[in-house]
């Protein structure tokens, strides 16, 4: 007998009464709490660098995707000129170097990551002076249509009340079973196919396209 299909909505909501994250990472603890760090190694390049010139790009990742993209994001941005910091949400202690704040977070049970928020709570009042941009990285994304980027903003919507983004940016995630505990394979395995499909989702053309279009929002806002 083969097994009955699950909608994405009802995997969501499943793994919320599990009450944990949907992505657990080997060799990130036993839920995969510690954000990957982003191999970044020119956190000033394209610029000076001097205070208050820096581009901010802080971001909460479950398993690494996330960093990975920033560390694109951050690239992108260097090559038009711009000198970047790619930190962690939990390294940022001050936001007084920098000229404009990036924030990415994966999307985990429907909602942002909870250090991208406390982030974002944290700095709050610092945000509200600097040109901000957010992204995210999703399953709901998988399929870029208008109804899936209307779920993916609304996901986002605990961040983007708080920061008040001049560019959004909503991009799929990567999906590997592998860095999954064995409950959450095997509740992969009634998805419906397509909806959560295991791969790497990641649309690196748009997303270096949405970094070079970042540069000139985060000059002109």
């Amino acid at each position: 007998m083969s097994r009955p299909a699950m909608s994405r909505r009802r995997f969501l909501t499943l793994a919320g009464i599990a009450g944990v994250g949907l992505c657990t990472c080997g060799g990130l603890g036993a839920w995969g709490l510690s954000s990957p760090r982003a191999a970044f190694s020119q956190p000033s390049c394209g610029g000076e660098g001097t205070l208050g010139e820096w581009v901010l790009i802080a971001y909460a990742s479950k398993c690494g995707s996330t960093a990975e993209v920033a560390e694109a994001i951050g690239q992108t941005l260097c090559a038009a000129g711009a000198a970047v910091d790619v930190r962690r949400v939990q390294e940022v202690r001050d936001l007084t170097p920098y000229r404009a704040v990036v924030v990415g977070t994966a999307i985990r049970m429907g909602e942002p990551l909870g250090e991208a928020v406390s982030f974002a709570k944290k700095h709050q009042a610092a945000l509200a002076g600097l040109p901000t941009a957010v992204f995210s990285l999703g399953t709901a994304m998988i399929h870029d249509t208008p109804e899936n980027r209307a779920t993916a903003a609304g996901y986002l919507q605990p961040l983007t009340e708080l920061v008040r983004p001049v560019s959004t940016g909503l991009f799929a995630g990567k999906v590997d079973p592998a860095k999954m505990e064995p409950i959450w394979r095997f509740m992969m395995s009634f998805v419906k196919e397509g909806e959560m499909a295991p791969g790497d989702h990641r649309d690196w053309d748009a997303i270096r396209a949405w970094a070079t279009e970042l540069n000139a929002a985060l000059a002109g806002a």
